[in-house]
């Protein structure tokens, strides 16, 4: 359930990039109409609106963007404005990079499994053919020698980035109530990362993982989430996000989102790449977990916590709440 509006009628693409010309050009440009512009179009229009900018004025879109929004004043909105026009294989696949140079290897492996297992089976794909573009090299080699995973983590990792998952809806049952047993048994040894269950967790589709859940807390009485915290396994934490980002990211990315606004301060990179990267898959379903959860909105503590051009451009992507 994406949250982006766009006008109607839509413009063309060529009515777009012209307005946009238009809102680079002159004493100053006009960032409100730049705002709006962009962040009311998905990522298939502001495509289409980059190829026709670039046929019409012989530059490319995210070049201008760069060049418009270099001041020290921009520093916060900059960020936000360039990866929501970015296209967003491409956008993953350079938040991967960024994850296997991460100094603690914890946020970065989190980013990893926020994208290998918040992702579509098309996406990742096209995450992975961006990366090797980019890179000259593969996801998974990159991950495989990185110094900032360790075994067995990195093995697991590798396993998340390079599954092709079935993305249908179908799940068996009886496989489900055996996995069940398998995952059980790696909670109570406090050995998660064996290889049955990362086996398991790597390469069930979506719909099967689900399933083996609601057998695991049929059959043992206790919620998967509160299992996995009395476990004491180092990657208790972790599977908790990847079975998560699998059965339930609206919960993650509620809980990623809110954290990334509590205490001293905004960490702004996790903020917004919280809304950018659900803003088209499934920002109202965090929405409605997050005034579920917390007992507020999304949109009061962005309005509460950030401020501008970057309050603006959050505020749009983000969308209206719906009202009670």
């Amino acid at each position: 359930m994406a949250s982006i509006t766009v006008p109607d009628p839509l413009p063309s693409p060529t009515e777009d990039a012209k307005s946009l010309w238009k809102a680079f050009d002159g004493m100053g440009k006009d960032d409100n109409a730049i705002k709006e512009l962009l962040c009311h179009r998905t990522s298939a229009q502001i495509s289409q609106i980059a190829r026709a900018y670039e046929e019409l004025y012989k530059e490319k879109l995210m070049d201008r963007l760069n060049q418009e929004f270099s001041s020290f004043l921009q520093l916060h909105s900059k960020p936000a404005i360039m990866q929501w026009t970015m296209n967003p294989a491409e956008r993953d696949a350079k938040w991967a990079y960024k994850a296997t140079k991460e100094k603690k290897g914890e946020r970065g492996s989190l980013m990893i499994i926020e994208i290998a297992c918040g992702s579509s089976p098309d996406h990742l794909m096209a995450v992975r053919k961006a990366y090797s573009t980019l890179y000259s090299r593969s996801l998974e080699e990159e991950i495989a020698f990185t110094s900032a995973f360790k075994e067995p983590l990195r093995e697991f990792l590798v396993q998340l980035v390079t599954s092709y998952r079935y993305n249908g809806d179908n799940a068996d049952e009886s496989s489900a109530q055996s996995e069940a047993a398998i995952l059980y048994n790696g909670i109570q040894a406090n050995h998660l990362l064996q290889d049955q269950v990362m086996r398991m967790i790597s390469l069930r589709s979506k719909s099967q993982v689900k399933a083996t859940i609601r057998h695991y807390e049929k059959e043992y009485g206790k919620t998967f989430e509160e299992e996995i915290a009395a476990c004491t396994s180092p990657f208790s934490d972790l599977m908790k996000v990847v079975v998560r980002c699998l059965v339930s990211p609206e919960k993650h990315f509620a809980e990623v989102i809110r954290a990334s606004m509590e205490g001293l301060g905004t960490d702004e990179e996790a903020l917004t790449r919280g809304v950018i990267s659900r803003a088209e898959i499934d920002m109202e379903l965090i929405k409605e977990e997050y005034k579920r959860r917390y007992k507020t909105t999304l949109t009061h503590d962005v309005i509460e916590d950030t401020s501008g051009l970057y309050k603006d451009i959050l505020l749009a992507l983000i969308g209206p709440e719906k009202e009670p």
